[in-house]
């Protein structure tokens, strides 16, 4: 729950930005998710079903809301009040984006930093990048994560390594 909660709204959270009451947000996501399993789309990738525990101490539905549910439930709001809810869950997505980044290497999971390892190396490929070079990225990243790879992880091709300069003496 603690990875989720970095990446995702409650949805009280969202019923506060689109100033709904949010037993009527969870009414309508629950209405979203019936539509979405009709279809056969995940649903954990707009919606997660949570509680949480109210002021008088009792569990109480409630919604996890990714980034792609935000979205979801703007395109459902028309005029000024669709404006707006955009505009704020942008901004949450960003503050929460940056709360990532700035963190210190120990508060990142290490399943995120694989992840996010994995989709350099997609990128990368797709790219065709050499893989001395990729190698060169993943050490950059993992040393910025606290995580210490060997020396020799890298290796430069020798055609690579040659200095122009050894051949400056063939001209003169």
């Amino acid at each position: 729950m603690n990875d989720l909660a970095k990446t995702t709204l409650t949805s009280m959270e969202v019923a506060q930005m689109v100033g709904k009451e949010h037993k009527n947000l969870v009414r309508d996501i629950r209405r979203y998710c019936e539509h979405l399993n009709e279809t056969k789309i995940e649903l954990v990738e707009f919606f997660k079903e949570s509680t949480y525990i109210d002021g008088k101490g009792e569990s109480r539905p409630c919604f996890m809301v990714t980034k792609k549910g935000c979205e979801f439930i703007a395109h459902k709001l028309t005029g000024q009040k669709g404006t707006e809810f955009t505009a704020r869950y942008i901004n949450r997505f960003h503050e929460m984006e940056h709360e990532l980044v700035t963190a210190s290497p120990s508060e990142i999971p290490l399943g995120e930093l694989a992840s996010y390892l994995k989709a350099m190396d997609r990128v990368a490929h797709r790219q065709n990048l050499a893989p001395y070079k990729i190698a060169e990225n993943f050490k950059k990243v993992s040393a910025q994560f606290g995580v210490k790879l060997t020396d020799d992880f890298v290796k430069v091709p020798e055609h690579k390594q040659m200095d122009l300069s050894d051949f400056a003496d063939d001209k003169e």
